[in-house]
């Protein structure tokens, strides 16, 4: 007798490998996929019926549920359950009642596409113990902002355009990753109330910054992100010589002398991936830096600048240089820290053996398999 087939998509093993094309899912299909490891990439899913999401509540691993445009209470309930970052990027409303049932999740919560929330979905949601992001909101009350800073993970705002004097008062308490990415423009008297995070602090949409601001971040004690930033005045570079953690400033395309001796001061790491060439100048100069340093932009590197950075005694990335000369390489070659080269695509025979014969340096498998394939046999 033959066996009855069973309708498609009852089974696990009907269930496609890539997650990202499912439009639809029943209860037990969810149960099916909550029993796989990883992430789970389910961002067609415009709609999930209560049992579906108790289902999915039993997967361990990262949810991505970012079609959603609505999420009943009960569902809201039910997700809060799961172990593991939830992405609800496009729900664009949320009662009172379902933010109270998410403050309960454990892991990372995104709520991205939410405008407005109410003074007790805000005080609810200020009691999640992970990461928040909120960054659909463009407007926060002094109030909201006192409450969300008591968040105990990483709090998210990059929909806030402005930020006054008190509202950066009230966030600076926050302890935690903070990002403020929809900053345009920074007070010094903002920055210095946001030097008082404790946590690492993005503000990667700030596109220039007064040297008065610069100088209050500078005390920032934490990681701090400003790739937005497009020129930094000699002044302001003196002022991030005495910050003392990683700083980022890969919008940065040019870099003065002295701006450069200053940056070479700075005790931490230091990004500067938006420099494309650097002056045989700039070169000995950011040489002379004590931390990793990150060039991983530069396109060209003249034979005298690979000779002052070879100075360089700790973690270097030039990662974006596709060619060296036999000069270069042979000086890189002597480099005394991790020597990220990756992006080579051709080298000399020379270059590459010179290159090959140091083992902190990082290039591309292929060109050392075919120096390995060049050699004679013994």
């Amino acid at each position: 007798m033959v066996a009855p087939k069973m309708s498609r998509g009852t089974m696990s093993e009907d269930l496609p490998e890539d997650t990202t094309i499912i439009t639809t899912l029943t209860a037990e299909q969810a149960k099916a996929l909550a029993q796989r490891e990883g992430s789970l990439h389910l961002n067609r899913l415009t709609t999930i019926t209560n049992e579906v999401a108790k289902a999915l509540t039993q997967h361990e691993g990262d949810l991505y549920l970012n079609r959603l445009t609505t999420l009943s209470d009960e569902a809201a309930k039910a997700l809060a359950q799961h172990k593991g970052d939830l992405h609800l990027n496009r729900l664009t409303t949320l009662s009172d009642e379902a933010c109270k049932a998410l403050s309960q999740h454990a892991g990372d919560l995104y709520l991205g596409s939410l405008t407005t929330l109410s003074g007790d979905a805000v005080q609810a949601l200020a009691q999640h113990t992970g990461g928040l992001g909120l960054g659909g909101l463009t407007t926060l009350s002094e109030e909201a902002v006192r409450a969300l800073a008591q968040n105990k993970g990483g709090l998210y705002l990059d929909g806030l355009t402005t930020l006054s004097h008190e509202a950066a008062e009230a966030i600076g308490q926050h302890a935690g990753e903070l990002s403020l990415e929809g900053l345009t423009t920074l007070s010094a008297e903002a920055a210095g109330a946001l030097a008082h995070h404790d946590g690492t602090l993005f503000l990667n949409g700030l596109t220039t910054l007064s040297d008065e601001a610069a100088k209050a971040l500078a005390k920032h004690a934490n990681g701090l992100s400003l790739g937005g930033l497009t020129t930094l005045s000699d002044e302001a570079a003196e002022a991030f010589a005495q910050h003392n953690n990683w700083l980022q400033l890969c919008g940065l395309t040019t870099l003065s002398d002295k701006a450069a001796r200053a940056l070479a001061r700075h005790e931490g790491r230091l990004y500067l991936g938006g420099l494309t060439r650097l002056s045989d100048e700039v070169a000995r100069a950011l040489a002379q830096h004590k931390g990793e340093l990150y060039l991983s932009g530069l396109t060209t590197l003249s034979d005298e600048a690979a000779e002052a950075l070879a100075q360089h005694q700790n973690w270097l990335s030039l990662g974006g240089l596709t060619t060296l000369s036999d000069k270069a390489a042979r000086a890189l070659a002597q480099h005394k820290g991790s020597l990220y080269l990756i992006g080579l695509t051709t080298l000399s025979d020379e270059a590459a053996r010179a290159l090959i014969a140091n083992p902190q340096i990082s290039m591309p498998t292929t060109l050392r398999c075919e120096q390995a394939a060049d050699k004679p046999p013994v």
